[in-house]
C-alpha cells in the first residue's frame, strides 16, 4: 500500500523517492564515508536544484540502483553508513509536501528475501517470499494483511464480530502475534526541507546488529535429510570411503597394530585411490576414517547410537586350517571403539588390525546417514552459536518505510506503506572498501628502544602452563612437547605491548613467507611502500 485516502480531506498521502520505475519506493543513500552523515546529507540536498516537481535527476550522494544485480553496503566497522531517504506529499494536482505536523510516527523496517533466485516481478511482489525480524529472528509473513500490517500488534485495528465473547478470543489471538523490529525515521531540519519545498525523512539502515541471540543450532542440518538434494549429495561425499564401499577392501598393516605413531604421518589422503597399494596412503585413509568417528560423531560418546548401525559392517581375517582359507567375521564396532580410542586417549592400547573390512549392504549407506544426522543436530544444539540479524552474507535485503498520519477529529490514524527499495545485501566485515588504512607505528629496532619499553600488561599463567614453556625448548615444540604436570605453582608474567606487537609482526611475515609458496600472495596481501627517514 503506497497511499491512504483521507476520508474528510478526500486525497491521498502517498511517499516519494527518486526512481522513476518505483516512485513510491524510498532512495537508499550508499557508501557515506563522513561521520556526520546528517550533514553531509544535509549539503547534498541543499547544493542540488530541486525541480517544482519530482526528484531530481541525480544527488551526490550514490543511491542503491534499481536494477542490476543485488549490490553488497558496507558496515559501520568500514567506516561507511547507509541512508533511507524519501518524502511525504499529497497525491492532489502539484503533489503538495505533507504538513510535518500531521505525521503521529514513523519507522521502516528491513526485511529478507526468502524466496526463488530468479528475481523476477511476480515473485517479489508475493508477501510468502518475504521474511520479517520478529522476536529475534526471521519469520515468513504467511499472508498479504501480514505484509502490510503495522509492525506494532497493539496499533492494528482489532476485529469486530459483534459477538463479545469471539471479539475477546480475536484480541487474544491477535496480542500473541510478534512485533516487527522498526527502526527510527527522522525528519530533516525545516531549512533543509525548505530547500527541497518537501517533507523529507531519513534513517541510518542497519547493516550490523551488537544484540546477538542464540541460535536454535550450530548448524541446521534438515536440508541434508531431504532425498536426493544437493546437501544430502554433499554430505554423504564427506564420509570416508569405508562407510560407502559396497565391496570388501584390505585393510593397512594386517594383522600388525593400530598404534598412536600412525598419527604422525605426513603422506596426504587421497580418497579416490584408498586402495592403491601404497601403505602409507592407506594408513593416512585409514585414520581420516578412524578420526571422523571420533570426532566427528564420536562414536564413544555422544555418537553411540551409530555402533548397532557400525556392527553390521564386518571385519575379516583369513584363517588357514589344513590347506583351506576361511574368512572368519565380526561386526566392526568393537574394533573401531578400540581403534577410536587409540585416537582421543592418551595410553590407550595398541589395536591388533583384522584382514579386512566390509562390505556396506545395500541401503546401509542412507539408513547410516539419518543416523549420524541425528547425533550432528544433538551435537549441533550443544554447541549453540550467537547470531545476529545480518550474519548471513548471502541473504538479500529490503527496505519499506511506512508513516502513521494523523487522522481528522475523530478518525483513528491511518498507516501509510511505502513501496519495497530494491534488493540488497550486506558486505562482510573482512569486504575492502577502498578506504584510506589505518597507520600503527612501530617502535625503532635497536636495544635502547626495546629496552625503553617497560611492561604495562600482565598475564597470570596457571601452573599447567608455566610448566610446560619451563621444560621444554622452543625446538621440542617442533617434534613431541614433554608431558607436564597441573601441580605446581603459577607466575605473574609481565611484557610490553609494543613488543608484544613487534614479535607478531615478525611472526605474521614469517607465516605469510611460509605460505606464499602455496598461495603466490604476497603481491596482493602485502604492500610496503619506501618512507625516507632524516638521520
Amino acid at each position: 500500500m503506497a497511499a491512504v485516502m483521507d476520508a474528510h480531506t478526500h486525497h491521498a498521502v502517498a511517499v516519494g523517492g527518486p526512481s522513476r520505475q518505483h516512485p513510491h519506493a524510498p532512495a537508499v543513500l550508499v557508501d557515506i564515508e563522513a561521520g556526520d552523515f546528517v550533514a553531509a546529507l544535509s549539503d547534498a540536498i541543499t547544493s542540488t536544484g530541486w525541480p517544482r516537481f519530482g526528484w531530481p535527476a541525480s544527488l551526490p550522494i550514490a543511491r542503491l540502483p534499481d536494477q542490476g544485480a543485488p549490490r553488497a553496503l558496507f558496515q559501520p566497522i568500514h567506516r561507511r553508513f547507509n541512508l533511507v531517504l524519501f518524502d511525504t506529499h499529497c497525491e492532489v494536482f502539484g503533489s503538495p509536501r505533507l504538513d510535518p505536523k500531521k505525521i503521529e510516527s514513523s519507522g521502516f523496517v528491513v526485511r529478507r528475501w526468502a524466496g526463488p533466485e530468479d528475481l523476477n516481478a511476480q515473485a517479489l511482489a508475493d508477501p510468502h517470499n518475504w521474511q520479517a525480524w520478529q522476536a529475534n529472528g526471521w519469520r515468513t509473513l504467511p499472508n498479504a494483511a501480514a505484509f502490510d500490517a503495522d509492525p506494532d500488534p497493539a496499533r492494528r485495528p482489532a476485529p469486530r464480530t459483534g459477538n463479545p465473547g469471539v471479539d475477546a478470543r480475536l484480541a487474544a489471538l491477535r496480542a500473541v502475534h510478534p512485533a516487527e523490529a522498526v527502526n527510527p525515521l527522522h525528519a530533516l531540519m525545516p531549512a533543509v526541507c525548505d530547500a527541497a519545498k518537501r517533507s523529507l525523512l531519513y534513517g541510518v539502515v542497519p547493516t550490523s546488529e551488537a544484540l546477538r541471540k542464540p541460535a536454535d543450532a550450530a548448524v541446521d542440518y534438515a536440508a541434508a535429510r531431504a532425498p536426493s538434494s544437493t546437501a544430502r549429495d554433499s554430505f554423504i561425499a564427506h564420509l570416508s570411503p569405508y562407510l560407502s564401499r559396497a565391496s570388501i577392501r584390505p585393510l593397512p598393516n594386517a594383522r600388525g597394530a593400530f598404534e598412536a605413531t600412525w598419527l604422525n604421518g605426513d603422506v596426504p589422503v587421497d580418497a579416490s585411490e584408498p586402495d592403491s597399494g601404497d601403505s602409507a596412503a592407506m594408513r593416512e585413509q585409514f585414520v581420516a576414517f578412524v578420526r571422523q568417528l571420533a570426532f566427528e560423531f564420536d562414536i564413544n560418546g555422544r555418537g553411540t547410537a551409530l555402533l548397532l548401525l557400525l556392527d553390521e559392517l564386518l571385519i575379516g581375517r583369513n584363517v588357514t586350517t589344513f590347506g583351506t582359507t576361511e574368512r572368519i567375521t565380526a561386526g566392526a564396532s568393537g574394533f573401531l571403539q578400540a581403534c577410536v580410542r587409540v585416537v582421543t586417549d592418551l595410553g590407550a592400547s595398541a589395536v591388533d588390525i583384522p584382514d579386512d573390512f566390509g562390505p556396506v549392504p545395500a541401503g546401509w549407506l542412507d539408513r547410516f546417514t539419518n543416523a549420524a544426522l541425528t547425533v550432528l543436530d544433538g551435537r549441533a544444539a550443544e554447541a549453540r552459536t550467537l547470531e545476529g540479524r545480518f550474519d548471513d552474507a548471502e541473504a538479500l535485503y529490503a527496505i519499506r518505510a511506512f508513516v502513521r498520519v494523523h487522522g481528522e477529529p475523530g478518525c483513528p490514524t491511518r498507516l501509510l506503506w511505502s513501496d519495497m527499495t530494491p534488493l540488497y545485501r550486506v558486505a562482510p566485515w573482512f569486504a575492502s572498501t577502498g578506504t584510506p588504512q589505518a597507520r600503527i607505528a612501530l617502535p625503532a629496532f635497536d636495544r635502547a628502544s626495546l629496552a625503553a619499553m617497560k611492561p604495562n600488561v600482565a598475564f597470570d599463567v596457571p601452573p599447567g602452563l608455566a610448566n610446560l614453556l619451563m621444560r621444554n625448548k622452543p625446538e621440542d615444540f617442533m617434534k613431541k612437547p614433554k608431558a607436564v604436570s597441573e601441580i605446581g605453582i603459577g607466575w605473574l608474567c609481565s611484557f610490553s605491548i609494543p613488543i608484544i606487537t613487534i614479535c607478531a609482526f615478525i611472526l605474521l611475515n614469517v607465516v605469510l613467507s611460509l605460505l606464499n609458496l602455496v598461495f603466490f600472495w604476497l603481491p596482493l596481501v602485502k604492500i610496503c611502500l619506501p618512507v625516507p627517514k632524516k638521520k
